[in-house]
């Protein structure tokens, strides 16, 4: 990916949506221009029997450019159709019968390295590109052709392999199309990112923004200083209220966490390059530095007593001037640039001021740096603003020496732009200066862009989204809606919007599971926001191919919001003060083996209830327990025994299913200390 404007679609008329002979196919994000042609193309005959190998008649041609892109495409077709489908070179420009080729022969320059021309006839296919990604972006848009079940990850029985005849021509709007993971928060394994980057890469987003350090852990193996992972990878607990039987991310102490050896990091970088999915790492510099600062003390300012489970944010910041600190972050990124090859490296750069840690101004190194930098007056919030900007302009300059491109959030600029810096901007209130001054930006402001968002008919029926000290319901419509370039930025400088980004943050996000309930299908919504022109989008088309797309993401083995939860009972008007125990029949729910989810959701009265304990029975004998002591009332929030309130949730294991077997759950429960009347309803919650 490069630096360089967003295209101006240069074919006119020829680039308009055009729907001829019926529906436009459920591609998303929409393509520039689909023509449906008559006919249908066969991609091999229907197993009958799910799992018989064999060879296709169909064969994919490449050139040597598309040569990965037709391994790609092979693979992705025999794990659901159950046949080998022979990838052979060839420099055909044209079509060529019972073949389906890949090429960059005489592609369309216009279309630019993400474009491509898909051409669906009766006896042949041709995807035909100026470069690899585009290749990459025609197969996808192949793939959404065919059924949802052409994305099984085992072979299918009784589908019928076709796909609509067509010519699509097509190219994004933006260079960007992020999502960001936060795994500091919370951990997932490298197999888990890897299952993510497949539901990323089917719907054309280009960058995955790796949030691996953070207050709360760091997250990637650095050989030149070890005890970031042996002690900053690993905190007391899973923390922020969640039920520890949420996560399996602990070690054999028990502490939560984990970190990605370096190579992981290079088996998750190229799986995500063969999926044209550019990984930007970021380590979060100069604040949210707790883990970093608990495993060097000596690289912050003068304290002790980090804690990663309870974090004291009135110290945690690295000093900038202390011995060894430079030394300290330019080999960290040295590190990190060896392992990602991407332009871009992420600085963090964020809440500086709003940490509240002042120390700069009283501990001796920094302080006298800033005396030498002539920032001595202002108010204490700018003079830790403009001493922010003297460190990121260095570690800019750093980055730019080595080839790559520096990435921050927000407030790195609040002191003015940074020159050969890219903006995230998650506040939402510097991307017009910024674009205005020549310099790029990724727009991916708190509360839209961001993923901590739900739907009201599943407003606390799970753990919750975040956003500072509130949850934050925003919806698929709110994400597709979003337009990137600010309607007060001169349109002469729109061209600096790189793209837009979706980020989620992981508070309260305990299992990789409920990443993907809360990335999708907003991840879809995303995807057409950020590639698809402005005046083709529209939210009815888009949910009305959504309800196929999701029919895709459930084959690739992906969870995601279905909006709907199974509700097995209720509690109220009264609640006993000392523990009962009250159960609720899941017999017709229970279809198979597996994880159990029970949620316990506050809905009138003026208290809350305290859950200690829910068991899962078989006919009356005892399978599994979770012990965890959760609360749900007034306050939709966290899950916290205390006045935030929340939703009490759990996890249940069922070893074996048996048809005939009558499935039961038990709840211990008690009223939370007014003597008040409560009223609930307990669901069986698709979130985890």
């Amino acid at each position: 990916m490069s630096l360089s404007k967003p295209r101006i679609f240069s074919l006119l008329l020829s680039f308009l949506a055009v729907v001829t002979l019926g529906a436009a196919p459920a591609i998303i994000p929409l393509p520039v221009q689909t023509q449906i042609r008559p006919g249908i193309f066969t991609l091999c005959p229907t197993q009958q029997v799910a799992g018989a190998f064999g060879h296709a008649i169909v064969k994919i041609l490449v050139d040597s450019s598309s040569f990965e892109n037709g391994q790609y495409l092979a693979a992705t077709l025999r794990k659901s159709t159950g046949y080998e489908f022979a990838v052979v070179t060839n420099s055909s420009a044209g079509p060529v019968r019972a073949s389906i080729l890949l090429t960059t022969v005489n592609a369309l320059p216009a279309l630019g390295p993400e474009g491509y021309e898909l051409t669906v006839a009766p006896d042949a296919v041709v995807v035909r590109a100026p470069a690899a990604a585009g290749v990459f972006y025609g197969v996808q848009s192949l793939l959404q052709l065919f059924p949802p079940e052409v994305l099984a990850q085992r072979p299918v029985a009784g589908v019928q392999w076709t796909a609509p005849c067509v010519y699509i021509q097509d190219q994004p709007r933006f260079a960007w199309r992020g999502v960001m993971l936060d795994v500091s928060r919370h951990f997932v394994d490298k197999q888990e990112v890897e299952r993510l980057l497949d539901g990323l890469a089917l719907h054309k987003i280009n960058t995955f923004h790796w949030h691996l350090v953070d207050d709360h852990g760091w997250r990637i193996q650095i050989l030149s200083y070890p005890l970031l992972t042996s002690t900053g990878a690993w905190r007391n607990g899973i923390d922020y209220g969640q039920n520890p039987s949420a996560s399996t991310a602990y070690n054999l102490s028990g502490q939560y966490g984990g970190y990605y050896t370096q190579d992981d990091i290079r088996e998750v970088v190229a799986y995500a390059r063969q999926r044209h999915i550019t990984v930007v790492p970021e380590i979060e510099l100069p604040a949210h530095s707790t883990a970093g600062l608990k495993s060097y003390p000596q690289f912050g300012t003068g304290n002790s007593g980090y804690n990663m489970d309870n974090i004291g944010y009135g110290i945690s910041m690295y000093s900038l001037a202390g011995p060894g600190c430079w030394t300290f972050f330019t080999n960290v990124l040295s590190e990190v640039m060896g392992l990602f090859p991407g332009q871009y490296i992420h600085c963090g750069g964020d809440e500086v001021t709003a940490t509240g840690d002042t120390k700069w101004t009283t501990y001796s190194y920094d302080a006298n740096q800033m005396t030498a930098l002539s920032i001595t007056n202002g108010t204490s919030s700018s003079k830790l603003q403009r001493y922010q900007r003297w460190f990121s302009t260095n570690i800019c300059s750093f980055l730019r020496s080595n080839g790559r491109t520096m990435v921050g959030w927000s407030e790195f600029e609040a002191a003015g732009t940074i020159t050969n810096a890219v903006l995230m901007d998650w506040l939402g209130t510097y991307t017009s200066a910024t674009a205005s001054n020549g310099q790029y930006v990724v727009v991916a402001p708190n509360g839209i862009n961001y993923y901590e968002e739900n739907d009201s008919n599943t407003l606390i029926n799970e753990p919750f989204f975040q956003v500072g000290n509130n949850p934050s319901y925003k919806t698929v419509s709110d994400v597709y809606n979003f337009e990137p370039v600010p309607a007060n930025l001169d349109p002469s400088f729109a061209g600096y919007i790189l793209g837009a980004q979706c980020n989620l943050w992981t508070e309260f996000v305990p299992s990789t599971l409920n990443v993907q309930y809360k990335m999708f299908p907003r991840v879809c919504a995303e995807a057409e926001m950020a590639w698809t022109s402005k005046t083709q989008k529209n939210f009815t088309d888009f949910t009305n191919r959504l309800t196929v797309d999701v029919q895709r993401l459930a084959q690739m083995g992906l969870n995601y919001n279905r909006e709907t939860n199974t509700l097995i009972g209720s509690w109220g008007p009264s609640v006993p003060t000392s523990p009962t125990t009250v159960n609720y029949d899941i017999t017709p729910y229970v279809t198979k083996a597996g994880e159990i989810d029970v949620s316990f959701v506050y809905t009138t009265g003026s208290d809350g209830i305290n859950v200690y304990s829910v068991t899962l029975f078989e006919n009356g004998t005892q399978l599994d327990i979770n012990t965890f002591t959760g609360f749900t009332g007034l306050v939709n929030f966290t899950q916290t025994g205390n006045s935030l309130g929340g939703v009490a949730y759990y996890v249940l294991h069922l070893p074996a299913f048996h048809p005939g077997s009558t499935y039961t759950i038990q709840a211990s429960i008690a009223e939370n200390g007014i003597h008040a009347s409560s009223n609930g309803k307990v669901f069986l919650p698709n979130w985890n």
